[in-house]
């Protein structure tokens, strides 16, 4: 198992991959100039990368192969409130048009409540597909709204895992960021980060 295959050598690395981070122990990844780190189990194997057409802090895959993508939002509030509800309004206001854009369909959102530092925290997941030429490909999502993390900007931490033939465990992966993971985000500055 390696930063670039952490399936190893299975007969089925997207099954290997995906059953490592279910029991793999939470660590966390940090962005190039160390300003926030976000939690992400077996930490070694994520690879920091840049999403092309999506504008965004940082973002991280497990694996070559894309098992699961992480990527970290930090979008400036420009005067409005800084709450989880508002921040997560927002960045659904602002991804409506890039999902449309690249035809993803969703399944209506499951919202949940959970806490950061004290305070509530709405996370939304979701199931969906795009299709890719003659492919679909499924997957199950996650974000979650941090509140008052930053005094002009609001934090998003986003997750994806792709099916390819493993709904159940992709759900049940995901549902260990909901329940487990987007609480351990450490952000380092109290000032907005910036991409240097």
């Amino acid at each position: 198992m390696t930063q670039a295959n952490p399936g190893g050598d299975a007969d089925d690395p997207h099954l290997a991959a995906l059953n490592e981070l279910l029991r793999a122990p939470w660590g966390e990844r940090n962005d190039k100039d160390d300003q926030l780190r976000a939690p992400t189990p077996d930490w070694e194997r994520w690879k920091r990368v840049r999403f092309w057409g999506v504008q965004h802090f940082t973002g991280f895959r497990y694996g070559n192969d894309h098992h699961v993508m992480a990527v970290v939002f930090v979008q400036p509030a420009e005067g409005q409130p800084v709450d989880s509800r508002s921040c997560l309004r927002r960045f659904e206001a602002w991804g409506h048009g890039k999902v449309q854009s690249y035809d993803v369909k969703l399944s209506p959102m499951r919202t949940r409540r959970r806490e950061f530092r004290g305070e509530p925290m709405w996370v939304k997941s979701v199931d969906g597909y795009v299709d890719l030429g003659a492919s679909r490909e499924y997957f199950s999502g996650a974000f979650a709204g941090y509140p008052h993390v930053y005094e002009d900007a609001c934090l998003i931490y986003a997750v994806a895992v792709p099916w390819r033939g493993h709904e159940a465990l992709a759900k049940r992966l995901r549902d260990r960021w909901v329940l487990e993971g987007f609480g351990r985000m450490r952000p380092l500055t109290e000032e907005m980060p910036v991409r240097r």
